[in-house]
């Protein structure tokens, strides 16, 4: 059984988390928030979660458009990655496609009585839960 998984969406100034603990149970995490584009500082919050959690798993959602074509962000999100990497030779790292995975996050706390004002501040993290929800269906664990 797959356990410690963390899903990652990234952003150019946040980083939404969701967790897998169990491999079949997933939960937000938090969302770590940056100045634009200054991933190092990124990276070294990220640290601190994936040791603190024991994280075994890394579930990258990928940006593409909605034609499955790369975008702006996919190469963003591929350097991000390969920069975590080496930090964590023990870990596994996935990539999941994430199209839509935002407006399925939106709907869902939507649904919930959550107004777009409200959303602004945990909307990436519930992107990394659709995210990781959709990989842990894939690999049938849910």
């Amino acid at each position: 059984m797959i356990s410690n998984i963390l899903a990652m969406d990234l952003g150019r100034s946040s980083l939404g988390l969701a967790i897998s603990r169990s491999g079949i149970l997933a939960s937000t995490l938090t969302n770590i928030h940056f100045k634009m584009d200054d991933y190092d500082d990124c990276i070294k919050k990220l640290m601190e979660v994936i040791k603190f959690e024991k994280i075994e798993h890394i579930v990258m959602g990928l940006p593409l458009y909605p034609s499955g074509d790369r975008c702006e962000m996919t190469p963003i999100v591929e350097n991000f990655l390969e920069k975590i990497k080496p930090l964590f030779p023990n870990c596994d790292f996935i990539y999941q496609d994430e199209r839509d995975s935002t407006l399925e996050a939106s709907e869902i706390l939507h649904d919930n009585n959550q107004t777009a004002k409200k959303q602004k501040k945990t909307i990436d993290s519930h992107a990394a839960l659709v995210i990781l929800e959709r990989y842990l269906r894939k690999i049938n664990q849910i």
